[in-house]
């Protein structure tokens, strides 16, 4: 939390209220990276501040959601600037040596996004930019023209930057480092998601100040409640993506069988719904071993709106979160703290989503497999205690993290 700004009105009563947002992915991007900074942008503008924000043409993404309807008023500050994928475009037989995804795949767009990120700071009379990773190439066209222009800038971390905790992404791991470097000795504030990962780049930068580094969570978009609906058997739903490697699902599938022959469980009384995760044939062989096939399903991506109101319908959510991620919290966490519904956590102690979760009513923080047996049975036996109050579950709302924003910005402004 932002407690140095606390203070601060998150409306400027007086000078420049025109920002520079920057981000590869917005709407009608279908991305996990798209909500952070289109929610920025919305509750910025509610917020009485005149938000612009810089992004690449639509034609870069690879999957889309044409559902979510963007303001016109907002619309109309969207600026797109060409953008080129380097593995696509200097591709022979659909393939292309790595060093040309340095630092992302989408480098090609810094060129355009920096001239039309130039003209919309002297049209707007930018007096602020902020921009944000997993595309490092958005941090470098904030760093451009914040120097250029003397503007104060704030780059966020969504997550940090993989070569720090994934030890599969060490490869030309010198640039990287280098590069992220140069934006952190740039950058006015450098903003991360967590705690822990805001200590971990304290730990990184030594001799940067302490308070350089400081902490705006991801959070829910409040939308209205959808009809209720009791499932016709106890529904866990997981939504989102899986990982081999960060989000392993083999332990659920062990507990499962184990319910199973128990007679704990069984194709009558229970599911477990991965939503948008994988194809159902990627894990047949997995669910036969286990003999869980009939326990299991695994349904398509819907958009963003759809997969909230499913959070609300079912029994419980679940997420995984493995040791590799423990500096990040999965955004898919504030989705279901607005759900009140019980929460199934796989995760370990000490991570960041650990410690997020144990300040949320009828959570279950597991790790090992006795712990999640456990789990299961308790949310089976459906005794749970009071959801979060409305003020404090608001508290995790996407406008109250923008209001944290605006203070951010108000005092990079102020000094």
């Amino acid at each position: 939390m932002l407690r140095d700004f606390d203070g601060i009105s998150p409306a400027p009563s007086s000078g420049n209220r025109n920002v520079l947002l920057i981000a590869l992915e917005m709407p009608p991007a279908r991305s996990a990276g798209v909500q952070r900074p289109y929610r920025f942008a919305e509750y910025l503008l509610e917020l009485g501040w005149n938000p612009i924000v810089l992004t690449a043409s639509s034609d870069i993404y690879q999957r889309f959601d044409h559902e979510l309807q963007i303001p016109p008023a907002l619309a109309g500050r969207i600026y797109r600037a060409k953008a080129y994928d380097a593995s696509r475009l200097f591709s022979i037989a659909g393939r292309s040596p790595d060093w040309l995804a340095l630092p992302d795949r989408y480098w090609p767009w810094y060129f355009n996004a920096t001239k039309l990120g130039q003209q919309l700071i002297e049209q707007f009379d930018i007096g602020c930019i902020w921009s944000t990773y997993p595309v490092l190439t958005a941090h470098l066209i904030g760093r451009k023209l914040a120097k250029t222009n003397h503007l104060p800038w704030i780059a966020d971390f969504r997550d940090p930057i993989q070569c720090h905790y994934n030890p599969a992404y060490q490869h030309f791991n010198a640039i990287n480092r280098l590069l992220e470097r140069k934006i952190v000795q740039s950058a006015s504030k450098v903003c991360t998601t967590s705690n822990e990962a805001a200590d971990l780049y304290r730990s990184i930068y030594p001799e940067q100040a302490g308070d350089k580094f400081c902490v705006i969570e991801n959070g829910f978009v409040p939308l209205p409640a959808p009809a209720a609906l009791v499932p016709d058997k106890f529904t866990l739903l997981y939504s989102g993506a899986l990982y081999g490697n960060g989000r392993d699902i083999n332990g659920i599938f062990r507990v499962l069988q184990q319910l199973k022959q128990q007679q704990l469980i069984n194709q009558q009384n229970f599911v477990l719904r991965f939503r948008g995760s994988a194809k159902p044939e990627r894990y047949a062989k997995e669910l036969a071993a286990h003999d869980i096939a009939d326990l299991v399903e695994f349904a398509p991506a819907i958009a963003f709106e759809q997969a909230v109101a499913e959070m609300q319908q079912c029994s419980a959510n679940m997420l995984i979160q493995d040791e590799i991620f423990k500096y990040q919290i999965p955004g898919k966490l504030y989705d279901y703290i607005q759900s009140q519904k019980p929460l199934l956590a796989i995760c370990p102690d000490g991570s960041a989503t650990a410690n997020a979760c144990r300040e949320l009513p009828n959570c279950w923080r597991v790790w090992q497999d006795a712990e999640l047996a456990s789990a299961i049975r308790a949310l089976l036996a459906g005794h749970f205690s009071a959801p979060l109050d409305t003020a404090t579950a608001n508290s995790y709302s996407r406008r109250a993290r923008t209001v944290q924003l605006a203070a951010l910005m108000q005092s990079l402004l102020v000094d």
